[in-house]
């Protein structure tokens, strides 16, 4: 049994990135404090991929869509409906100074392990309800290093702050510490996920593992202590940006996106979570209702499923049937997937199959998901597709964009983005996950380590998650 937790959270790593390095021997920490003495595994991370949302299976052992968060932007159509572009709250963005509302959305049944931990460390994470005020260590600081490194480009520094920080933080004995390192990912958007300030970023944070394990070894702590490192989302190269918000005012639509956000009598709003998966709203003939069910929009003025088909930057578009059922569609064909309420996953295609698994059994398990679609190029998409529509909040239709293209225009997004994350294709899917114990799954889920730490910090007790221990 451990005494406590160290999570590193390495923000954009990927595997095979990972891999790599670990494999020329540069990253030599990692390798000697977490991987020789414990597990190395692949995981999925949750949909959508992001930042904010995929920190939720760490730290509340929930998907994005049951915790009330589908996304970094999205829409609320009652309060649009009732107060226009006037309703406070209409459209929620996490970017920014919008990121402190992440914990007010939070649906109030996750509990965060900063609550369930007695002497939580929160470091750079916009996910902190619980740490309070002393455990969250950079409550005031990450705005300032956010705008500081924005404006810059000096990620690294960020990535020094966070280990000078956890430093100080393990001075105070805390029982779990979460510390964000957020180079590989700024550096991935700003050059790309293989050049050289990226992979420098994976070689910082290994520094970082070796001057905390450091520091624990000499104080006769590292046994006691439950090393932890993963990412929330992979990333892959991008050429080619477009904007459906743009697009959807060009069909005649009048369409909220960001940061165009200040209109009345709109027609559509457009949800973009970082750049590759967006929220597509819809009002209604009585206007803005409930959620336009995916039947209606294919028959309605015009069929949207088809026009966004017909983009060469979108790979899937997804909606929800009147009777639950969920609908992925891509120019391959259509799948329909359902969960009974004994937990078994229904999934039948119409035409081609749209995620490209070929032949699949009628109904498996969540467990058989994985197992089944874990080497596919949409690895678990179909428990994710179903997670997210149990989100009020989730829009009428969610896109999923081509590896290669984004989903935000170029005139939004300073600096230019030259990797993507979000989707549900596997570069963004799949994350390294390190641990310094054995765990008894070849495949894992993000979402199964918030359990795992529980058990083998002696913190069980019965709440209510997606994931499953994996000791």
């Amino acid at each position: 049994m451990f005494k406590s937790c160290l999570f590193f959270l390495a923000d954009g790593a990927r595997p095979d990135v990972l891999e790599d390095l670990l494999r020329r021997g540069d990253l030599p920490n990692i390798a000697s404090c977490l991987v020789e003495p414990g597990s190395y595994r692949r995981a999925t991370t949750a949909f959508p991929s992001t930042t904010g949302p995929a920190y939720l299976p760490f730290l509340t052992g929930r998907f994005p869509g049951p915790c009330g968060v589908p996304g970094i932007r999205w829409f609320d159509r009652a309060r649009y409906g009732r107060w226009g572009m006037w309703g406070r709250g209409s459209c929620r963005s996490y970017v920014g100074g919008g990121s402190y509302q992440m914990n007010r959305d939070l649906d109030p049944s996750a509990r965060t392990l900063f609550e369930v931990f007695d002497r939580p460390a929160c470091i750079f994470s916009s996910v902190n309800r619980g740490a309070g005020f002393i455990g969250n260590r950079t409550k005031v600081l990450h705005s300032m290093f956010w705008l500081y490194a924005h404006f810059t480009d000096r990620w690294d520094r960020v990535d020094e702050a966070t280990l000078g920080l956890v430093r100080s933080a393990l001075r105070r004995r805390p029982d779990f510490v979460y510390a964000v390192f957020p180079g590989v990912d700024e550096y991935a958007h700003l050059r790309g996920p293989f050049s050289e300030a990226a992979l420098g970023a994976y070689r910082t944070l290994d520094r970082a593992v070796g001057e905390v394990c450091g520091l624990l070894r000499r104080e006769g702590r590292l046994s006691e202590t439950l090393l932890a490192l993963s990412s929330d989302h992979g990333l892959s190269d991008t050429h080619t940006h477009f904007d459906p918000g743009d697009f959807l005012n060009s069909r005649g639509y009048r369409t909220l996106h960001y940061p165009l956000v200040a209109r009345n009598r709109a027609t559509a709003a457009y949800m973009v979570s970082v750049n590759a998966m967006a929220h597509v709203y819809l009002a209604g003939p009585e206007g803005w209702g409930g959620r336009l069910c995916y039947d209606a929009i294919r028959g309605g003025r015009e069929d949207l499923v088809r026009t966004f088909l017909g983009r060469e930057e979108i790979d899937l578009v997804i909606g929800q049937r009147t009777n639950g059922e969920v609908c992925v569609a891509s120019q391959r064909g259509e799948a329909f997937i359902r969960e009974d309420e004994a937990g078994g996953i229904h999934y039948r295609t119409a035409g081609g199959d749209p995620l490209g698994y070929g032949p699949m059994p009628a109904c498996f398990s969540r467990d058989e998901c994985l197992d089944l679609t874990f080497d596919t190029p949409h690895p678990d998409a179909p428990v994710q597709v179903l997670q997210i529509f149990r989100s009020g909040r989730t829009g009428d239709l969610v896109l999923s964009a081509r590896r290669g293209y984004d989903l935000r225009s170029n005139d939004y997004e300073h600096p230019e983005h030259h990797a993507s994350h979000g989707s549900l294709d596997r570069e963004h899917m799949l994350v390294p996950v390190a641990i310094n114990v054995r765990v008894n799954r070849e495949r894992l889920r993000t979402v199964d380590l918030f359990p795992t730490i529980l058990r083998l910090t002696g913190r069980e007790n019965g709440l209510v998650v997606d994931g499953k221990a994996v000791v």
